[in-house]
C-alpha cells in the first residue's frame, strides 16, 4: 500500500512536469530581435588586419591587370605569346592570392561571429539580422553594430600580448 502511494505520487509529479500537460495558449516572452550592419563590421575588422588588407590590395591589383591583359589579347595586333605567358603567370598568382584571401576571410568571419554571439548573449537577444538585403526598415535603437564593434575591440584587447 505504501509502495503504491509512493508510485502514484511519483507518477503525478512526472506527469505534472511534462510539457504535454501545459496549456497551449501559454506564450512566453516575445523574442528579442536586433540588427547589425555586417558590411561595416567586416570592413572595420579587415582594416585592422594588415596582412588581410595587404592580400586584398594585391588581389585587386592583379585582377585589374588580368582585365587589361584580356583586353590586350582581344586586339588583333600585339605580341600574343608574351601576353599569354604573362596571363598564365598572373593566373597562378591570382589563385594563390585567392586562397590566402579566403583564409583571412574565414578568420575575420569567425571573429565577427564570436563578437555577435557574445553581444547577443550579454543583451539577451534571440535573433540578429543583417541590415543588408533582408531588412527593409528598422529603428536605430535596434541597431547593435556599435555593440558588436566594441565587443571585437574587447576581444582584441584580451588577445593582445600586453593583456597576458
Amino acid at each position: 500500500m505504501r509502495f503504491a502511494a509512493v508510485m502514484l505520487a511519483a507518477a503525478v509529479a512526472v506527469c505534472s512536469s511534462c510539457s504535454n500537460l501545459k496549456k497551449k495558449d501559454e506564450v512566453g516572452p516575445p523574442p528579442v530581435i536586433r540588427y547589425m550592419n555586417l558590411k561595416a563590421v567586416y570592413s572595420y575588422v579587415l582594416n585592422k588586419n594588415r596582412d588581410a588588407l595587404g592580400v586584398r590590395k594585391k588581389l585587386d591589383q592583379k585582377l585589374a591587370r588580368a582585365k587589361e591583359l584580356e583586353r590586350d589579347l582581344d586586339e588583333p595586333s600585339g605580341d600574343h605569346v608574351a601576353l599569354l605567358d604573362e596571363y598564365r603567370q598572373l593566373a597562378s598568382e591570382l589563385a594563390a592570392l585567392k586562397g590566402r584571401s579566403k583564409y583571412y576571410k574565414g578568420i575575420i568571419l569567425a571573429q565577427i561571429d564570436r563578437a555577435v554571439k557574445n553581444t547577443a548573449k550579454k543583451m539577451k537577444i534571440d535573433f540578429v539580422i543583417n541590415i543588408g538585403d533582408e531588412l527593409v526598415y528598422a529603428r536605430k535603437e535596434y541597431d547593435i553594430t556599435e555593440d558588436v564593434l566594441l565587443e571585437i575591440t574587447r576581444i582584441d584587447e584580451r588577445r593582445a600580448p600586453e593583456a597576458r
